[in-house]
């Protein structure tokens, strides 16, 4: 029997990595990682920068959808067509009568808590507006006004219906203040209704918020603010309404505080923050004063 020899195979040694070769290659690795991770975060504040925006926006609409409604409300002299020489409720008027009872004498016209003390003032940026208009009867099938700005609803005894409501019309108001009320460091646009106690918000993050009342004189108006209409005796000549309004981000999106300032018509307003802010602006025609004859 004849026995082979078995042949190995041959074995090659390779050559490793040098200690060089190796941190390139780690150096690579890392600037590749560093790269990655720059276009994450990158990505990550471009996302939150945009969701900011996104949400600033839908805040700014709901809050000039809000005031539109009810800014163009004011002076609505109901469907019984009751006079109401005044479209907001300022200084000059005095404080607004909260004692008046409605038809039967069970139900206040004004609940207190919500309204009392309110103004239409100037108040550096943080302006309030209160808009004053007479209550139809929500029994009414003609009726087109029968609430306040929270929704609240008027009693057919408080309209201005000469049979069921109020004993004397012309007292059947409805009062809505608008301000920026700032709970445990919000900031949110409120209104406080004449028929609610509690007032109810309208929109968060809004920060500042000016009006400019449009005065029309001979078929030209000149915008003015709550200060200038009161010295001049004007309000009743008041057919429009420039609303500008200061909004932020519900959170700090910026690296590092800027100082910035921002110009909501005439008023001019710093912030010091890492927040986001936009103005918005509009304006407001109110069409129960325009149809009137100035």
């Amino acid at each position: 029997m004849i026995i082979k020899a078995i042949t190995m195979p041959s074995i090659k040694y390779t050559k490793g990595l040098t200690l060089i070769e190796m941190m390139i290659a780690l150096s690579l690795g890392v600037i590749i990682i560093l790269g990655l991770t720059s276009i994450y975060l990158s990505s990550q504040k471009s996302s939150r920068t945009r969701d900011a925006i996104a949400n600033m926006e839908a805040n700014a609409r709901v809050a000039l959808s809000s005031l539109r409604q009810i800014i163009e409300h004011a002076g609505y002299p109901s469907i019984y067509n009751v006079p109401l020489e005044k479209p907001f409720h300022s200084m000059e008027d005095g404080a607004i009568n909260t004692s008046i009872r409605c038809r039967g004498g069970s139900e206040l016209l004004v609940r207190p808590t919500s309204i009392a003390n309110k103004y239409t003032i100037d108040n550096g940026g943080r302006d309030r507006i209160v808009v004053k208009y007479i209550a139809d009867n929500p029994e009414d099938s003609n009726a087109e006004i029968i609430t306040d700005c929270s929704g609240s609803a008027v009693l057919p005894e408080c309209s201005a219906d000469p049979n069921k409501g109020m004993y004397n019309p012309m007292q059947a108001v409805v009062y809505n203040a608008i301000y920026i009320s700032t709970p445990t460091g919000r900031h949110v646009l409120t209104c406080a209704g004449s028929r609610n106690g509690i007032p109810q918000p309208l929109a968060e993050d809004i920060s500042f918020i000016q009006f400019l009342y449009g005065v029309n004189r001979n078929s030209l108006t000149t915008y003015k603010t709550a200060t200038a209409v009161e010295s001049a005796k004007q309000w009743e000549s008041v057919t429009s309404v420039q609303v500008a309004i200061l909004v932020r981000s519900s959170s700090n999106i910026l690296e590092r505080t800027e100082n910035r300032t921002f110009v909501l018509l005439d008023q001019t307003v710093n912030r010091n923050d890492k927040r986001l802010y936009r103005v918005y602006s509009t304006t407001i025609n109110l069409p129960n004063r325009n149809r009137r004859v100035l």
